[in-house]
């Protein structure tokens, strides 16, 4: 197993195993190198999710389309400039290798709500809230970090307030949606977590 710092963080902790569908392009951010590419993960459902990811080069210098890749690592957010408005953008950073032994799709978070959560509803009925929790990490920086709830779990979400520390399990997933421009409609694409278990966490965890 390679690694380039320690994955153990008890607040953001995540696992994908997928395969390579872009060409991995290397870029260098102080002065280290890394790869950016999209790793496809397949839901037991069959549905395929592309996760962006992020890899320092030391983990695996050689990298192809096609190729099939277990990492650990962490759900990272950060602001870009896109179109004149200031986007979040989501992907996977990388810390370590694994064996590949099929698609997985873990995601463990600690965190807190740090905007009012959304309750809606699918046109069958289905309960759904949006949520956003602030996860804190190495450095004194945080990851903003979009979450999807449904069903039971979506009403107790949707209660809670700004603030709220919380433990999530879940699965990044990406999601394609038709935005209207002045161009016409255009295809998009959003990442978030899916939530699969959501509870609070006490004071004095």
């Amino acid at each position: 197993m390679n690694k380039v710092l320690s994955a153990a963080n008890k607040n953001n902790s995540a696992k994908v195993a997928g395969v390579v569908v872009t060409k991995p392009i290397k870029y260098t951010c102080y002065g280290k190198v890394f790869y950016a590419f999209d790793l496809c993960v397949k839901r037991m459902s069959g549905t395929e999710d592309l996760i962006p990811v992020n890899m320092p080069v030391v983990l695996r210098e050689e990298l192809n389309f096609g190729d099939e890749i277990c990492l650990i690592g962490q759900i990272r957010t950060y602001n870009k400039v896109l179109d004149g408005k200031c986007r979040l953008i989501v992907a996977f950073f990388a810390i370590e290798t694994a064996k590949y032994e099929g698609y997985e799709n873990d995601v463990h978070l600690k965190g807190f709500f740090c905007r009012p959560p959304v309750l809606r509803s699918t046109p069958l009925g289905r309960d759904i809230c949006d949520a956003q929790i602030a996860v804190n990490r190495e450095w004194h920086k945080s990851d903003y970090i979009p979450l999807i709830v449904w069903d039971k779990k979506a009403l107790f979400a949707s209660v809670l307030d700004v603030g709220a520390h919380v433990d999530i399990k879940g699965r990044l997933q990406s999601c394609v949606y038709l935005k209207q421009t002045e161009s016409g409609l255009i295809e998009k694409m959003a990442y978030e977590v899916s939530v699969s278990k959501i509870s609070e966490v006490a004071d004095d965890e």
